[in-house]
Formats: structure tokens, C-alpha cells, sequence
């Protein structure tokens, strides 16, 4: 589906195994330079979302860790992984301030950042992974690449 010039393709329903399995799929089109914005509530599964990535990247998941706190995780293999969580940032400025600006500009790797929705004007270009739960707690993703 298009809308706009945007590709929008929406999956319904997934159990957190095929919700795995679609971020571990998703990964092997991504490439060095793309930056995936994931959107979503607290537990709506962003972390569990980098780590189908990673794992689709060759990345063992089981380091994957929120960088709630750190701000930033960086995860080697034959392509970088960034993860980025925004959610105790108050201000798009101290984006800077998490080393963001040297992973934007070097193009090196990919970026994942969560609570990329918060500073939504932000970001120029990337793809977005809107994440909801369902009452049965399976998830509906929407992606939308800008």
C-alpha cells in the first residue's frame, strides 16, 4: 500500500514468535545508513523488536539490552547495530548528546531508536515500526518508510 510517496504495509495479530521472525526478516532488507524508528507503548515490545534485528544481522539477541538508561547500545557484526532509546530525553537537542550525531553523519551501520516519536519532526528520512498490543497480546506492526 502507498500513500503519498510513503510504502505502508501493515501486519495484524502476530504471536511474539512470528513477531520475532518478521523483525528477523525486516533486518535483511535493511543496509548500512538506514535508521529504523520504532514507535509504541511501554511493553509494546521495541526492545523485543531489535532483537529479531540483531538476530536477523547475525547479532547474537540475547545481548540485546533497552538502553533506557545508557542511551545508546552499540551492537558489532558484519553490520553495526545502534540502538537508541530517546525516552528520558526531554529535549530534541540532547539528541546530540547521545552520540547520535556521529552515527547520523558517518551512515555507518544501522540505527534503531525508540521513542523515536517523540521528537517525530526530528528525523528527516527512515523507517517507521509503529508496534501495538492487542488485548491477547499479540501485536499489530505498521511500517511506513519517509
Amino acid at each position: 500500500m502507498e500513500r503519498g510517496g510513503e510504502k505502508i504495509e501493515k501486519l495484524e495479530s502476530l504471536s511474539l514468535e512470528k513477531f520475532l521472525k518478521f523483525a528477523e526478516e525486516f533486518s535483511k532488507g535493511l543496509k548500512d545508513g538506514d535508521i529504523v524508528l520504532l514507535k509504541g507503548e511501554l511493553g509494546a515490545g521495541k526492545t523485543t523488536f531489535v532483537r529479531g534485528v540483531a538476530k536477523g544481522l547475525g547479532i547474537d539477541p540475547s545481548i540485546v539490552r533497552s538502553p533506557t538508561f545508557t542511551l545508546m547500545n552499540v551492537y558489532p557484526g558484519e553490520i553495526t547495530l545502534y540502538h537508541a532509546d530517546l525516552y528520558r530525553l526531554d529535549d530534541p537537542s540532547q539528541i546530540f548528546y547521545v552520540g547520535l550525531e556521529e552515527v547520523l553523519e558517518e551512515g555507518d551501520g544501522i540505527l534503531a531508536v525508540e521513542w523515536a516519536d517523540m521528537f517525530e519532526d526530528f528525523w528527516d528520512e527512515g523507517i517507521w515500526v509503529e508496534i501495538r498490543v492487542n488485548e491477547d497480546g499479540t501485536r499489530d506492526v505498521l511500517i511506513r518508510n519517509t
